[in-house]
């Protein structure tokens, strides 16, 4: 909810910025979220609706909860993270959250599946769009209220997703915009650090097995998968490189890293192009 105060956003990082939304922003972000929302229609369209559902409740910005009871995980978006337990709200989680609450309201939605249509904890992967048939994903990420996320198999929009994030982040919107999200560099990944995060850092060494190892500096690395990612396939050249990547950082353990010194400890799964951006 906006209000005449500004507040402070915290945020789980090592060098945790402050960042104060007042009225104006949240005055301007209203009205730019309604007019992209109204943009959305008729954009990245998978196919027909595979079922047209109810809604009972918008858990979070990229959660539903369908009136039969069933939980449905938007595809290729991932949202700020509402407050849980001892945890903060990540930067613009409620207006995530109330941005899919009016972009759905007045009827019922249609759900349209890719190829795997569960996940590990048993919730509906499906692409949403409204009852007047706009995309959901991309109206979120056209806002700038979401990050573009690619996970394996469920990559058919993925092109299209991208290219509607790559225009907030030209126009700085939502969480694209200056000093918002923080950036965790990986040289500084510590114990306790895990999630979706935003993460930078330089390619030291590469190795190949069924996948593309690129071990960065600090005891990350990163995963790419050839097969669902073959523009990256295809590069010769990553010792130096410094790359933005996005998302789920994995910590396996210190049994794991005492069991495997010559593995780094955290990684992050690649399985499409559209989540590495090569910094010049």
């Amino acid at each position: 909810m906006c209000t005449g105060k500004t507040r402070s956003i915290p945020v789980a990082t090592k060098k945790t910025p402050r960042a104060f939304l007042g009225v104006f922003f949240c005055a301007c972000l209203l009205v730019v979220t309604t007019l992209l929302a109204n943009a959305a229609r008729a954009d990245c369209v998978l196919g027909s609706a595979d079922e047209v559902v109810g809604l009972k409740q918008v858990v979070d910005g990229d959660t539903l909860r369908l009136s039969d009871g069933r939980r449905v995980r938007l595809i290729g978006v991932n949202t700020p993270e509402l407050a849980h337990r001892k945890r903060p709200a990540q930067p613009l989680a409620k207006e995530a959250k109330d941005f899919t609450e009016r972009f759905l309201a007045g009827g019922d939605l249609e759900l349209v599946y890719d190829r795997d249509r569960r996940d590990k904890h048993g919730r509906v992967l499906a692409h949403v769009y409204n009852h007047r048939g706009d995309s959901l994903e991309s109206a979120l990420l056209s806002a700038g209220l979401a990050f573009h996320i690619a996970v394996a198999p469920n990559l058919s929009l993925s092109e299209c997703l991208a290219s509607r994030e790559q225009v907030a982040r030209q126009k700085h919107r939502g969480v694209w915009s200056p000093d918002l999200w923080p950036v965790l560099q990986a040289a500084q990944v510590s114990p306790g650090d895990g999630g979706f995060v935003l993460l930078r850092g330089t390619v030291k060494k590469v190795h190949r097995n069924r996948f593309i190892w690129l071990d960065l500096d600090g005891p990350v690395a990163l995963r790419v998968d050839p097969r669902s990612a073959p523009t990256l396939r295809q590069k010769k050249h990553w010792r130096g490189d410094q790359i933005l990547v996005r998302g789920w950082l994995v910590d396996r353990g210190a049994k794991y890293a005492r069991k495997n010194p010559k593995h780094k400890r955290w990684f992050i799964a690649v399985d499409a192009a559209e989540t590495i951006d090569f910094i010049q």
